[in-house]
């Protein structure tokens, strides 16, 4: 009886011990957390458990993918063919998506002023983030495509004027196209995209995202 009950509490210990060893921790400090292929970040090719410094250049090349994780809440995943500027810190100018795409969850953010608290920009568009999970990626020099997938995304001309405020509890899109006046914004269907691409970002940094209603 006692050799029973000895050798379950063994196997309950070695259960919990690999548990443990194969959750992944979630950084406070920005940090690759994922990696498939060819990544760089500032021109030096990256592997997991990188830091990546604020106003840092990270490009994925084809059939690449990259994780950047946060805060602990929050992630960013790099798409394939993607040149992204990480600078969450500088509401100025904010980061920057020159190409590519990216599918992001934002669960930990500090609220400025105007109510944005993560900003990306793109050759034709910025969105203002309020703590959200959503989706964005430049089609072209002159459009851009983003979905706020849960939660709530302020889409803003290049030169700051507002466009379109999105909210929803499970996805809704827009296409901006042209760089110069007062862009077209129109809507669009889902794209490029899943809800399982969601929540795979939001899994790593142990966020379920609850499709019921919009998260603020």
């Amino acid at each position: 009886m006692r050799k029973t009950a000895l050798l379950s509490a063994c196997l309950l210990a070695l259960s919990v011990l690999g548990f443990a060893q194969s959750a992944r921790p979630i950084p406070q400090a920005p940090t690759i957390t994922y990696l498939e292929g060819t990544v760089t970040v500032d021109g030096a090719e990256a592997a997991i458990g990188d830091p990546v410094p604020l106003g840092a250049v990270v490009v994925t090349a084809g059939s690449s993918v990259a994780e950047i994780a946060f805060n602990r809440r929050n992630a960013v995943r790099l798409a394939e063919n993607t040149t992204f500027v990480f600078n969450p810190a500088n509401m100025q100018t904010g980061s920057e998506l020159r190409q590519g795409a990216l599918t992001l969850v934002l669960k930990s953010l500090v609220a400025t002023a105007t109510g944005d608290s993560f900003l990306v920009r793109t050759p034709s568009a910025v969105a203002g983030v309020r703590g959200t999970s959503f989706f964005l990626k430049v089609e072209s020099p002159t459009s851009t495509y983003v979905c706020a997938c849960n939660g709530d995304v302020h889409v803003l001309g290049v030169d700051g004027s507002s466009l379109r405020d999105l909210a929803a509890s499970h996805h809704k899109a827009v296409r901006i196209e042209g760089t110069g006046g007062t862009p077209q914004v129109t809507d669009s269907t889902l794209l490029y995209h899943s809800d399982a691409d969601l929540q795979n970002v939001a899994t790593d940094v142990g966020v379920t995202i609850d499709w019921s209603q919009i998260d603020r």
